[in-house]
């Protein structure tokens, strides 16, 4: 079965999505510096089991530009996330979000509490950033971005010609939210009614203490879980893909 690409009007931008298979509908929410190519495998994979939905957020892939990154970015794209099923006439869907992804999936099981029956969230931040682990990340990004060739394909197979400057408002973001307090979630997770499995790995080599954020976050939601494993790297969804798919598939399925 071939995908249906198209796209939908959010906050005065054109939102690029796209959709393949049939059955219930399963939302991939990319992380950060990304888009839903980082899909491109898993998008074939789960829609042969469910109805799967991806879309690039405002600035990413091929959805259209913003100057910057709003300061609420993942609770914006959150919204972006629930306008979409919305306009497709999804009233209830699992989810995976994975990374920055992780945290679209929270915000919006906050936001549309009867939206997502199931909810997995794999590699990600938990509810805070430091500056330290801010400047780490960025460090990182920009040594990638200046002087990796392979980094330098994987971005421009992500968002085209103008991916730098897609990562370079990706990290004026990180050290907003990481020298300014901003929040990663806004509401209450306690008041989250879908089902949620927690990911993560000790091995993960961007975020710090990844178990143990995890953990807190879990604690937190009332139908929750968590598998924490001693292998993979970040994200344990892209580089783990036979174990995340098996526990994915059976955590959908039970």
């Amino acid at each position: 079965m071939q995908s249906v690409t198209d796209y939908f009007d959010f906050n005065n931008q054109e939102v690029f999505f796209k959709i393949k298979g049939e059955g219930q509908p399963l939302l991939l929410l990319h992380g950060n510096s990304v888009s839903s190519e980082m899909f491109r495998f898993d998008f074939n994979f789960f829609s042969s089991h469910f109805k799967v939905i991806s879309f690039d957020y405002p600035g990413h892939g091929k959805s259209g530009r913003v100057k910057r990154f709003r300061d609420d970015f993942w609770n914006f794209n959150a919204k972006a996330a629930s306008e979409l099923c919305n306009f497709l006439g999804i009233s209830s869907c699992f989810a995976i979000g994975t990374s920055g992804g992780a945290l679209v999936g929270l915000n919006l099981a906050i936001l549309k509490q009867d939206l997502i029956e199931k909810l997995i969230v794999d590699s990600f931040l938990g509810t805070y950033l430091l500056p330290e682990e801010a400047d780490s990340i960025v460090e990182k990004r920009v040594r990638s971005k200046q002087s990796n060739f392979l980094s330098q394909q994987f971005w421009k197979s992500q968002h085209g010609s103008d991916w730098e400057k897609v990562l370079d408002n990706d990290l004026d973001l990180m050290l907003r939210v990481g020298y300014e307090g901003l929040p990663l979630i806004i509401g209450d997770l306690k008041s989250i009614k879908s089902k949620v499995l927690g990911i993560a790995s000790t091995e993960d080599e961007l975020i710090p203490n990844i178990d143990k954020r995890l953990i807190e976050v879990c604690s937190q939601i009332q139908n929750s879980q968590y598998q924490i494993f001693d292998f993979g790297k970040h994200p344990f969804m892209t580089t783990q893909k036979e174990v995340f798919r098996d526990i994915a598939n059976d955590f959908f399925r039970n």
